[in-house]
């Protein structure tokens, strides 16, 4: 489909924000709920399990907008539908009351922050492994979030304000379901499996040893980190 002008100036003139939150939408005739993909000062793009109806399109419409965490609320705000896709919108702003402003600001500056520092969430059972694979994960440059159990991480994941670049999984009787896991609801974050195996396992695609040297360790964690930033929809 063409993108009318206004939706192709809104992308150019506002930088974009991969942040992860819940939408509801309603317009006089319909409504419906999604998930953030992008959000900027000029407008979002918002990730839906239906198609919207063609007949939404130039549409004013009313939003409630909330970012995943125990503290964050609701936030009103109103726009115009600028573009359907298959499985999303695209909803320029006309009004942004000020809660919604600073939660934009606040969101760009931790972007900003969080771009120059790659962030891990590292999932390991085996505490002495853990700590020595977040210390090479940290020595790389990364931020590292650790958790014990697949539950921990989960709830981890969901207070996170952006998408880890990586999640690293320790090889155990649960990783196959984690990894199942983060395939699905974490789509754009690399997928790391770590073993204590020297050479990875058939269909795994990217695995680290858990018995090279700390020096081997700091450089197979930079040759898979290479390339695992997932780019913005």
């Amino acid at each position: 489909m063409r993108e009318p002008p206004r939706a192709q100036l809104e992308r150019r003139t506002h930088a974009r924000i991969v942040a992860k939150g819940a939408v509801s939408l309603l317009t006089a005739n319909h409504a419906q709920r999604g998930r953030i993909a992008n959000l900027g000062a000029g407008g979002m793009f918002v990730l839906t399990s239906a198609t919207a109806p063609e007949r939404l399109l130039r549409r004013a419409v009313e939003f409630q907008i909330r970012l995943d965490g125990g503290q964050a609320e609701w936030l009103h705000g109103s726009g115009e539908i600028v573009r359907i896709h298959a499985g999303g919108l695209a909803v320029a702003f006309a009004t942004l009351p000020a809660g919604l402003v600073h939660m934009i600001d606040h969101l760009t500056t931790a972007a900003h922050a969080s771009a120059r520092v790659m962030s891990v969430v590292l999932i390991d059972v085996e505490e002495h492994r853990r700590s020595a694979m977040a210390a090479g994960f940290r020595a790389t440059g990364c931020s590292v979030i650790e958790a014990a159990t697949p539950l921990e991480a989960v709830v981890r994941l969901g207070e996170a304000m952006f998408e880890p670049d990586v999640i690293a999984v320790a090889d155990s009787q649960t990783a196959a379901e984690m990894r199942v896991f983060v395939e699905r609801e974490h789509p754009r974050t690399k997928l790391v499996t770590i073993g204590d195996e020297l050479f990875a396992p058939d269909g795994i695609a990217h695995w680290l040893s858990a018995t090279t040297s700390y020096v081997d360790l700091s450089t197979r964690i930079r040759e898979v980190l290479v390339g695992s930033r997932a780019p913005a929809r």
